[in-house]
């Protein structure tokens, strides 16, 4: 691919966003794509340089946090973009807005990422306490950027919930920065005067939100303060602040900016990381901490996604809090044995968050948008052309002022019509007249709040609409086969029920399962037959297919199991049902798990849907007997 990465600034790399920049961007490279960069800065091999913005007043504050903003020029944006097959925009700020109007003038499919908390910008400024601030900031970037982006990505779980609350509504795809596997644990031994102290690190811009002065007034505070030394690399505006601060220990504290690999040095000759930020996208750095080898404490700030990386309350103290964080480190010196059996913990959860891992899904999504927004019509030669967007019904197109343009929204409303002034009274009474359709255990709907996948057995001609009586009044959305899309007027009636096609390419499988976790996180219910195909009348369970547990876990959505099961007609019934009656029985709702490979949890919940449908078959069975 050919990818064009804008991004205000490139070079000076002191903070997250443009170290995960540069990382994303070699790795690429590495592995055969082409990566242009349009920045500020100097100019250097495939970036396309622009000027810095004239900021007038607030220009020194914007450089005493280290950063700059740069000033669109058409032709040099232009010129970056020819021949790209996707533009990655990084903020929501002068630069990436008006590269987003020429690439979509050029037709050249695009995104954006979510790297510039407005909690950041607020801290700078010295506005800290006016909560309504951040939100207005929220809203400000969705109204002058991101209502027109359809595919964010988001760092962090954090970050998308907090673009959720504040209602933006592209898919949002949640991809950690990632850590550079060469941070690993190594034999360093400490300098000769930090021999006899226990050293704690803390990396990050010395700015208000990191709170270093917070990790300074717990060391104040410590049990052991004459023998703490701590080592805070970064630079920012707070630094003479913090070493003014820092001259009432005994050991005055270490503030250096270094370069990658005397990081890694200094995380293996510390005891301990400290992360005390209030407002973060994701902090890397932290993780880069624990894959080193480091058992970490972590401000619990609302605001911080950075608390995600802790495994027990051991590793988190109150934000704000000196006199909790003080607690903290006194217990993890006092208890040497339980960090060194924590370190192996830590390093066994930072394995999820590889740089390679990261460059997996964010190539993955990077397909997925250009097989969204390509032109239809390809050339022969195009390498994407194997990338394959599944339609359905549900998928919109957005105008300038995010207004919808496409005519299928008459079909929604159609289809809508139909099924709950039609399709559902209609199909209730054949299925309860001539296949004497009974509901148990129908209470177990309730625990179902948002998005769900339900599965059963596929045992019944008409048992699509089964379920969709059971689920009503939520209309569900049935995977059908392909083929029946292509039939004359069926077509049109599945679709109208709620079906959507099952892509019969393996290559095309992926955008199938992003439409249907694209519905469900919108709270949609996704059915699914595990057993592929149907056996009329079959009482006994057959293997599970994988498609429905990968989507649930994926999407972090329960999987309600139900299970058809077969009784024999009473008098008078049995006059006229010559074959057995049908019952619809509701199992509780089973939860993906949250530790573990995604390999591991898919299996584990198959399991225990399989599990609970066959324990509900054998009730059934009991009962009759």
């Amino acid at each position: 691919m050919k990818i064009a990465i804008i991004m205000d600034q490139y070079d000076n790399q002191n903070n997250g966003t443009t170290v995960s920049a540069a990382r994303y961007t070699a790795r690429l490279r590495e592995r055969g794509h082409e990566v242009r960069i349009v920045a500020t800065g100097k100019p250097g091999p495939d970036k396309f340089v622009v000027p810095p913005a004239n900021l007038g007043p607030i220009g020194p504050l914007i450089a005493s946090q280290g950063m700059a903003f740069g000033r669109p020029d058409d032709a040099v944006i232009r010129a970056a973009l020819d021949g790209v097959d996707i533009v990655h925009l990084y903020l929501p700020f002068k630069l990436c807005m008006r590269t987003r109007r020429i690439a979509k003038e050029m037709g050249i499919p695009h995104m954006a990422a979510f790297h510039c908390q407005p909690e950041n910008v607020t801290y700078s400024m010295g506005l800290r306490r006016l909560k309504f601030v951040p939100h207005l900031l929220y809203h400000w970037f969705r109204r002058r950027f991101y209502r027109y982006i359809r595919n964010i990505h988001c760092p962090s779980p954090f970050i998308a919930d907090q673009l959720k609350r504040h209602r933006y509504k592209a898919h949002l795809h949640v991809i950690s920065n990632g850590v550079d596997e060469t941070f690993v644990p190594m034999d360093i031994k400490k300098p000769a005067e930090w021999q006899d102290k226990f050293v704690i690190t803390m990396v990050g811009r010395l700015s208000m939100e990191k709170r270093q002065d917070l990790v300074i007034k717990a060391a104040m505070r410590s049990k052991y303060r004459d023998s703490i030394q701590l080592v805070f690399l970064g630079n920012g505006p707070k630094k003479k602040y913090y070493e003014r601060l820092g001259k009432k220990l005994k050991n005055k504290p270490v503030f250096k900016y270094v370069s990658k690999q005397e990081l890694m040095h200094l995380y293996n000759q510390s005891d301990l990381y400290v992360h005390a930020a209030e407002a973060e996208v994701e902090s890397i750095v932290c993780i880069e901490a624990i894959t080193c080898g480091l058992v970490p404490v972590i401000a619990d700030a609302k605001m911080s996604a950075a608390k995600q990386f802790a495994l027990d309350q051991r590793s988190l103290f109150k934000s704000g809090s000196a006199q909790s964080l003080a607690d903290s480190i006194d217990y993890w010196i006092e208890h040497p044995e339980e960090k060194a059996d924590m370190k192996q913990a830590y390093l066994d959860s930072a394995k999820e968050y590889t740089l390679e891992k990261s460059i997996d899904q964010i190539e993955m999504v990077f397909r997925r948008v250009i097989a969204q927004q390509r032109k239809k019509q390809l050339a022969p030669n195009d390498p994407h052309r194997h990338v394959f967007h599944m339609p359905t019904p549900f998928v919109y197109d957005v105008d300038e002022n995010f207004r919808f343009v496409n005519r299928n929204i008459f079909f929604r409303l159609g289809s809508a019509m139909v099924f709950y002034l039609i399709g559902i009274p209609l199909l209730t009474i054949v299925a309860r007249l001539f296949y004497g359709l009974k509901m148990t255990e129908k209470k177990n709907l309730r625990y179902l709040k948002g998005g769900a996948v339900t599965v059963t057995n596929h045992v019944h001609v008409l048992d699509s609409p089964m379920v969709a009586c059971t689920l009503f009044p939520r209309k569900p959305l049935f995977a059908s086969l392909k083929s029946n899309f292509e039939i004359p007027v069926v077509r049109r009636l599945v679709r109208l029920l709620g079906g959507v096609p099952i892509p019969e390419s393996p290559k095309a499988l992926h955008a199938f399962m992003e439409s249907m976790r694209r519905q469900l996180q919108k709270g949609r219910i996704v059915h699914f037959y595990p057993e592929a195909s149907l056996w009329p009348w079959h009482e006994e369970l057959r293997p599970f297919k994988n498609g429905a547990f990968h989507l649930a876990v994926k999407s972090g959505v329960p999987v309600v199991p139900m299970v058809f099961t077969f009784r024999e007609p009473g008098w008078p019934l049995s006059m006229w049902h010559k074959k057995p009656l049908v019952t619809m029985k509701i199992g509780r709702p089973e939860y993906p798990a949250k530790q573990g490979s995604d390999r591991h949890r898919i299996s584990k919940m198959r399991d225990a849907v399989q599990y609970s449908m066959e324990n509900m078959l054998s009730e059934n069975k009991k009962t009759a007997s």
